[in-house]
């Protein structure tokens, strides 16, 4: 009977865990960190904000977080939520809003880690110390606690710096709603418009010497 016993658990184990995993694409770089920025775009309505769901936690160290507007220069409020060892934070969710947030705007997520005062880890490479991207981000679609199904974003991020971290991506997990990630095509450097524009230059000046011949 205890091998029966054992059979069911150990399926109802696993089928939990497909569940979990099911509701998002895990990290399949772990030990490798994002190198890029990860800015996504606020998609709700002026107004409305971004619901943020805590999903989950692994870290020993005491995180909270932070979502800055970079378009319009803010960050949004509350600050320095979802501390990750308070208990009352597991299923727990906070509204991020601001009087300047507009639909389109770029965003970014910090992580303030107290054991690492002063340094921001961030999907904005440019912030984090280590130039590291420390927030993975995909789309999410589950049930979290007793909200039900949501369909979001999923980020998980690293709270430790290059050399510290494992880049697992899942010290802290959280699933937010009205925002998607950025598409907008990057702005060609300087020098791209000076090549650009010999190209250019060169097509002109070899069909002006075809139609004079």
């Amino acid at each position: 009977m205890r091998c029966s016993v054992l059979a069911i658990a150990s399926l109802l184990a696993a089928a939990t865990t497909s569940l979990y995993a099911d509701s998002f694409t895990a990290y399949s770089n772990s030990g490798h960190p994002i190198t890029s920025s990860s800015p996504i775009t606020y998609t709700g309505a002026n107004g409305v904000g971004i619901i943020a769901y805590f999903y989950s936690a692994s870290a020993a160290d005491t995180d909270t977080i932070f979502i800055y507007d970079a378009t319009q220069g803010v960050f949004l409020s509350p600050q320095g939520v979802f501390n990750n060892q308070s208990s009352s934070t597991p299923g727990s969710t906070v509204t991020f809003d601001s009087p300047s947030l507009h639909t389109g705007d770029a965003l970014y997520f910090d992580l303030y880690n107290t054991s690492f005062s002063g340094d921001t880890f961030s999907s904005n490479t440019a912030m984090s110390p280590d130039h590291d991207n420390h927030a993975y981000i995909t789309a999410f679609n589950g049930t979290i606690g007793s909200y039900g199904t949501i369909v979001g974003t999923y980020v998980g991020m690293e709270d430790l710096p290059n050399g510290q971290s494992d880049w697992d991506y899942n010290d802290d997990t959280f699933v937010f709603t009205n925002i998607d990630t950025k598409t907008t095509a990057p702005t060609p450097e300087p020098s791209t418009f000076a090549l650009l524009g010999t190209g250019l230059i060169g097509a002109a000046g070899a069909l002006r010497r075809k139609f004079a011949r």
